[in-house]
């Protein structure tokens, strides 16, 4: 989805940045949210969700690491 800066980093900036919502383990959280391009999940439950900031920020490999474990997480 494509939102404003600030909906994530709380600074005023209305630049617009695309971000993808991804479901974690609860135990990820706390570690995952230390990560630069990842911020509690943006409309969703902060403890099971995470946003992913889509600006070259994460390598896509650790993108796709994400996606793969939110799709496992999702049809369980």
């Amino acid at each position: 989805m494509n939102v404003t800066r600030d909906v994530l980093d709380k600074d005023g900036n209305t630049s617009p940045i695309d971000i993808l919502n991804v479901k974690i383990s609860p135990a990820q959280g706390e570690e995952l949210r230390k990560t630069p391009g990842i911020y509690p999940a943006y409309h969703m439950n902060h403890k099971t969700w995470i946003s992913v900031v889509l600006d070259e920020t994460l390598a896509d490999e650790k993108i796709w690491e994400l996606i793969d474990t939110s799709y496992q997480l999702t049809t369980t």
